[in-house]
């Protein structure tokens, strides 16, 4: 017979692992779906054109490694123009954003390869009035390349802009029930870290989320501010 102390004890453990229950996701997110990004990317965007480049700092994606496990699609590209700085483009995309598989931030993915971080900040993107996109921009330095750096991340319909606000929003997406995918899209060029630079690297952006198939808008913004986004279009 199950004495009252006994009883009075194991209500915590069951109120605690009902509460575990309740919290743990039982739906996926998933905003780019059968869907490949290297098709709904343009190969020209406004000025710019692809031409073949091994010069990308990328994750290494052998089989097994990390970067395979975390991003189920990339896209690496170079894009240059005749009246324009030469622009980076690398998308990683990654249908589970988990406590173990979580997408590296620029800030974790140079300082890996030996370079140093230099004059981050939270910036917003200007698209088209009034739509602005949630940013970062920052320079990774080493001793023979500058690489000014514009970014975003998506984790579901949230746009963090730092990696505590990372993980705050995939933890806030578990809480209402669901495990996100994500996106990281990062854009840069080899230069000096003028404001020049920074601008035509916003420029790029702008050029190619408006030349980029509609049908993937959502996967690189969220569906909220893709929403804004073509109605402001």
């Amino acid at each position: 017979m199950l004495r009252r102390r006994d009883v009075l004890l194991g209500l915590p453990l069951i109120a605690g692992a009902a509460g575990a229950y309740a919290l743990t996701p039982r739906n996926r997110l998933n905003l780019l779906g059968e869907k490949k990004l290297e098709d709904l990317v343009p190969l020209e965007i406004g000025r710019w054109t692809v031409t073949p480049s091994n010069a990308m700092i990328l994750p290494e994606a052998t089989e097994g490694s990390l970067a395979d496990q975390l991003y189920s699609q990339q896209v690496s590209r170079l894009y240059v123009s005749d009246q324009d700085i030469p622009v980076m483009l690398v998308i990683a995309y990654g249908d589970t954003q988990s406590d173990t598989l979580q997408l590296h931030r620029p800030e974790v993915c140079y300082t890996a390869v030996g370079f140093e971080i230099r004059n981050s900040a939270a910036v917003s993107v200007p698209l088209v009035d009034p739509v602005a996109l949630p940013a970062r921009q920052l320079v990774a330095w080493s001793d023979d390349r500058q690489e000014p750096i514009l970014y975003w991340t998506r984790i579901g319909d949230f746009l963090p802009r730092s990696g505590g606000e990372q993980r705050r929003m995939k933890l806030r997406t578990e809480m209402m029930g669901y495990v996100a995918d994500g996106v990281l899209v990062r854009l840069s060029t080899v230069g000096e870290p003028t404001p020049a630079v920074f601008a035509a690297l916003q420029r790029f952006t702008q050029a190619m989320l408006q030349e980029t198939d509609p049908r993937g808008l959502p996967a690189l913004l969220g569906r909220p501010l893709a929403a804004e986004f073509k109605a402001a279009t």
